[in-house]
């Protein structure tokens, strides 16, 4: 045998034994984190003493811990808070939900709200929506009477959605935007909106007088019209010298006066 043939076998020999001594050492590993995982699942270092909760505003903190589902002791390993900000959704007026751990024994449930907007009513249905659509909640006709939320009149639509949900009628997501763009000031004058669909979209003020918006379509050219007409002329421009005023034209509105008005 040449010294060359030896020199060949030595060196399979030492490749066959390293191999096996990394697969070797890569069982150990694995084994070793497997056990250490299992340690810390189980060990009562990580076990939940405290939920804290931010960015709430009107929701109480205590609503907020049951929707989670948690107790105190569960292991915060064992928990996936994508799935325990899921279930803080289920409250209506939760508009983002996160959770996050904080080691070794809390967890933090950051979320923000949903402010309600408008009382939408139909056939003695009443609900709370935000700004978006969404059904916050179902008031009773005595408590949507005294709220301050502007009211929308809108369609049959209204009768299917329920909390959590999104309203699609296009009526009351038109009267929303507009309530949206509406200054404080001119909501002060406004009784409530008529929202049956988004072209037969109109506001009422408090003397009676409809103003047909209609689309959210040029929303600040309306309201420009709206100011100069209803606002700045209000001794000339009200419900007693006018049948309506119709601003769905991009043209000029359309102002419909009362006839018979000087006899």
């Amino acid at each position: 045998m040449t010294i060359e043939k030896t020199n060949h076998r030595r060196q399979d020999r030492r490749q066959k034994f390293k191999r096996r001594a990394l697969a070797g050492l890569g069982l150990l590993l694995m084994a070793m984190a497997g056990w250490g995982g299992y340690w810390l699942s189980n060990s009562s270092w990580f076990d939940l003493k405290q939920i804290l909760v931010e960015g709430n505003q009107t929701i109480q903190a205590d609503a907020l811990r049951r929707l989670t589902g948690l107790r105190l002791g569960t292991n915060i390993l064992k928990v996936t808070p994508e799935d325990l900000a899921q279930n803080l959704k289920a409250n209506p007026f939760v508009k983002t939900a996160e959770v996050k751990r904080q080691y070794p024994d809390k967890l933090l449930i950051r979320i923000t709200e949903r402010t309600p907007a408008a009382i939408a009513s139909n056939g003695g249905k009443h609900l709370v929506l935000d700004e978006e659509g969404y059904c916050l909640q179902s008031l009773t006709l005595m408590s949507a009477d005294r709220s301050e939320l502007p009211r929308i009149a809108a369609g049959s639509a209204l009768q299917t959605l329920k909390p959590c949900a999104k309203t699609e009628d296009k009526g009351i997501l038109a009267a929303l935007a507009l309530i949206r763009q509406l200054d404080p000031f001119f909501m002060e004058n406004i009784a409530e909106f008529s929202a049956p669909s988004d072209w037969s979209l109109a506001l009422i003020t408090r003397d009676g007088l409809t103003v047909y918006f209609g689309p959210p379509e040029n929303l600040p050219q309306k309201l420009q019209y709206y100011e100069e007409l209803l606002i700045k002329n209000a001794a000339e421009c009200n419900a007693e010298t006018l049948d309506y005023v119709d601003l769905r034209y991009y043209a000029q509105p359309v102002i419909k006066r009362k006839e018979n008005l000087d006899k």
